[in-house]
């Protein structure tokens, strides 16, 4: 009489690992298990996200595959900042191909990173104007963001000292009396290894889904979603992640680093479902929005030599050309 089987029977719904040895397969749980099948976890009860309760001065990497949904998912959350409170005065496209975003107007539109040195020496000059000036109403609001897209060809982005530097630092250009005031940025891109690891560990928020890439997958994980050492834990994560990200199409992850305290991973991982909205100009005046001949040669972007304390005219900051 043949014996029974002492292996339990499958969950309802996931496809059990093929063992080719009797080597446990929790042995080597440091490797990604390349072209296995993994088990579901239920998501149903992680949150959306609140872009609003991002820091005030953020710096964000978006990455995933082409096609997936970059581009209109940060075109959406700009949307939905403008709409509110904690609007931008001014938000730069930094792109080769200048294309989408089409609510950031004309003349705040580049195709190298060339001005974002000049960008940030202007906001330095409205921080230290606003420190010294004594009444409120003397101290000039100036909340910017810069887009920085399809800009990972060759090294641009790793040899771009003033994106680490706004990683590390950038949060030090506001702090300067008016609530708000301050540079952010959203850095996109198909590759995590494009952006320097300075970069990586020093970002509040990424934003991610499926990453084609089996390796560049287990390097976001290992810096950013594995929370315990323990075994099989690793493994868990990765489940995790894959379910997420798979569960609605064009559903965007946002892993907030920002967060104290992360002993879950529902404490600081929410989900990004970006809806279609008409485009509309973010900010500025139809004048900018005007095509000039010159708008793309960064050496029209100079700063502004003191005039009487001032680089701007009245309570609007005077970024090049304008």
């Amino acid at each position: 009489m043949p014996q029974a089987s002492t292996l339990s029977e499958p969950k309802t719904g996931v496809v059990p690992p093929v063992r080719t040895s009797s080597v446990p397969t929790d042995t080597n749980d440091t490797l990604p298990k390349t072209g296995s099948s993994f088990e579901r976890v239920d998501v149903s009860h992680f949150r959306s996200v609140d872009i609003l309760d991002y820091p005030v001065s953020f710096y964000i990497q978006v990455i995933a595959c082409r096609r997936s949904g970059k581009s209109f998912t940060v075109n959406w959350m700009l949307q939905q900042y403008q709409k509110s409170d904690k609007a931008f005065d001014a938000i730069f496209l930094f792109s080769p191909t200048d294309a989408g975003f089409e609510g950031i107007p004309k003349k705040f539109r580049y195709k190298t990173l060339d001005p974002i040195e000049s960008i940030m020496n202007q906001q330095r000059e409205i921080k230290k104007h606003n420190l010294k000036a004594k009444k409120a109403e003397d101290r000039v609001k100036s909340r910017v963001l810069l887009v920085i897209d399809d800009c990972a060809s060759g090294d641009a982005m790793k040899s771009c000292k003033q994106l680490e530097e706004l990683a590390l630092n950038g949060r030090h250009l506001g702090n300067d009396g008016v609530d708000g005031n301050g540079l952010s940025v959203f850095v996109l891109s198909q590759s995590v290894t494009k952006c320097s690891r300075a970069t990586r560990l020093n970002c509040d928020v990424w934003l991610t889904n499926s990453i084609a890439s089996a390796r560049e997958r287990e390097l976001l994980l290992d810096e950013t979603f594995f929370l315990s050492t323990e075994r099989g834990a690793k493994r868990h994560a990765r489940n995790l992640f894959e379910s997420l990200a798979t569960s609605k199409d064009f559903r965007f992850l946002s892993i907030e680093l920002f967060r104290q305290n992360k002993k879950s991973h529902e404490d600081y991982i929410k989900l990004v479902d970006a809806t279609e909205e008409k485009d509309y100009q973010l900010f500025g005046t139809p004048s900018d929005d005007e095509s000039s001949d010159d708008e793309y040669e960064p050496s029209n972007l100079v700063p502004r030599t003191m005039s009487g304390g001032r680089t701007f005219c009245g309570s609007r900051p005077q970024y090049l050309p304008y």
